[in-house]
C-alpha cells in the first residue's frame, strides 16, 4: 500500500512538471511560474532552484522563501545556512513577514537564539498563526540555549492546544516526547488530532504517527498507526520515517527487505535521512543499502551481505576521498558522524529509482 502511494504521488509530480499550467499563448504569472516550478521539486530539483531564483530576482517574494528553505536544506543547490539566512531577511524586507518564523527556526537552530527570539516575536506581532507556537515549543524544548524558559514554553502550549491551534496541538505533544513529561490536556489534544485526521488533516496524522512511535501511548496501537500512515497529503519525510519505525513493529524479521524498498524509493531530500534512521535502527540493513548504493555507483564492494566487510570497507573509503568526505569518513563506517556524512553525499550523488 506504502509503495503504491509513492508510485501515485511521483506520478501526480511529474504530471505537474510536464503539462503547462498556463493556457498556450498567454505570459505565465509569477504565481503560475512558481507553482511550475515548485513541481520540479522532485524531478529536477535543479531548475526548480533556478526558476525560483528568477522568480526572486524579480521580486517576488514567495519565490524568495522558497529559494531560501532549498538553500537551508541544499536541495537543487549547495547546502548554504549563512545565505539562507540573508534570503528569508530578504523576503521579509520584500513583505512576506510570515518568512520570520522560518527565519528564526534556523537562527535558534544555528545557536543565534536572541535573534531567533527578536524574529519569532515579532512575527508574533504581525499575527501569524505558527509563531506564538513555536516561540512556545523553542522554550519547552529548551531550543534557546540559556535563554529557554522551558517551564513557561510549556504552559504556553498547553493554553495554546486548549484554544484549538494546531500549530500548537501538534509541537506539544513533540515537546512532550522530547521531555518525557504528559501534558496536562493530554487525552482532549489527542482526541482534537484524532477529529482533525478523520477530517483529512495531513498534518494532525502526522503528529500523532510521531507522538505514539516515541511515547508508546497505549492509543497508539500497530493498527491506529498503520491507519495513519494511509492519511493522504503525509510528507515524504514522514511516510518513510515512521513507515521504518512501522516496518519494525510490524514484521521486524522482514526489516532488512522492508527498509531497502522504503529507503530506495525516498526522493532525494528525504533518502539521507531515510538512511541514517535505518543506521539507527539496524545497522546491518544499513549496511546492504550502502552495499547496493556503492554498486549502483560503480564501486566494488564484493558479494551481497548485510555485514561489513574487507570489500564494503574498501569501497566506502574510496568513495569518501572521491567525494572529499575524508575527514567526515576517518571516524568508522558505522559511528554516527559518518553515517550522516555517507548518506548525505549518496542522496546527493545516487540515481533515484
Amino acid at each position: 500500500m506504502l509503495k503504491k502511494t509513492r508510485i501515485a504521488a511521483l506520478a501526480v509530480v511529474v504530471g505537474l512538471s510536464c503539462a503547462p499550467l498556463w493556457a498556450a499563448g498567454d505570459a505565465p504569472s509569477q504565481k503560475q511560474r512558481f507553482a511550475a516550478a515548485m513541481a520540479q521539486r522532485a524531478s529536477a530539483p535543479e531548475r526548480m532552484v533556478a526558476q525560483l531564483q528568477a522568480l526572486s530576482d524579480e521580486g517576488y517574494a514567495r519565490a524568495t522563501d522558497r529559494l531560501a528553505y532549498m538553500t537551508y536544506k541544499g536541495i537543487g543547490t549547495a547546502q548554504d545556512i549563512a545565505r539562507s539566512k540573508v534570503l528569508f531577511r530578504a523576503a521579509v524586507d520584500a513583505g512576506r513577514t510570515s518568512s520570520l518564523v522560518s527565519l528564526g527556526k534556523i537562527l535558534m537552530s544555528d545557536g543565534d537564539h536572541q535573534d531567533a527570539i527578536t524574529a519569532l516575536e515579532a512575527a508574533v506581532r504581525e499575527g501569524h498563526a505558527k509563531a506564538a507556537p513555536v516561540l512556545a515549543w523553542a522554550h519547552a524544548t529548551g531550543r534557546l540555549g540559556d535563554l529557554s524558559n522551558k517551564a513557561r514554553g510549556f504552559s504556553d502550549l498547553e493554553k495554546l492546544a486548549d484554544e484549538d491551534v494546531l500549530a500548537a496541538q501538534m509541537y506539544l505533544l513533540d515537546a512532550a516526547a522530547r521531555n518525557n513529561r504528559r501534558p496536562g490536556n493530554l487525552s482532549s489534544v489527542l482526541d482534537r488530532l484524532h477529529a482533525r485526521h478523520g477530517d483529512g488533516n495531513a498534518r494532525a496524522a502526522e503528529a500523532l504517527l510521531r507522538y505514539y512511535r516515541a511515547q508508546r501511548h497505549p492509543r497508539g496501537s500497530i493498527r491506529t498507526r498503520v491507519a495513519l500512515m494511509q492519511t493522504e497529503g503525509l510528507r515524504d519525510k514522514i511516510r518513510i520515517e515512521e513507515g521504518l519505525y512501522l516496518a519494525l513493529a510490524q514484521r521486524p524479521e522482514a526489516f532488512w527487505t522492508l527498509s531497502e524498498d522504503l529507503v530506495k524509493d525516498a526522493p532525494r531530500d528525504v533518502f539521507a535521512r531515510a538512511l541514517s534512521v535505518t543506521a539507527r535502527i539496524n545497522k546491518n540493513a544499513y549496511v546492504r543499502i550502502v552495499q547496493k548504493e556503492l554498486r549502483a555507483q560503480g564501486y566494488d564492494v564484493g558479494e551481497p551481505s548485510p555485514y561489513l566487510k574487507a570489500p564494503l570497507i574498501r569501497a566506502i573509503a574510496k568513495f569518501c576521498t572521491d567525494t572529499g568526505m575524508d575527514a567526515a569518513c576517518q571516524f568508522g563506517p558505522l559511528k554516527s558522524t559518518t553515517v550522516k556524512a555517507l548518506a548525505a553525499k549518496l542522496a546527493e550523488t545516487r540515481t533515484p529509482t
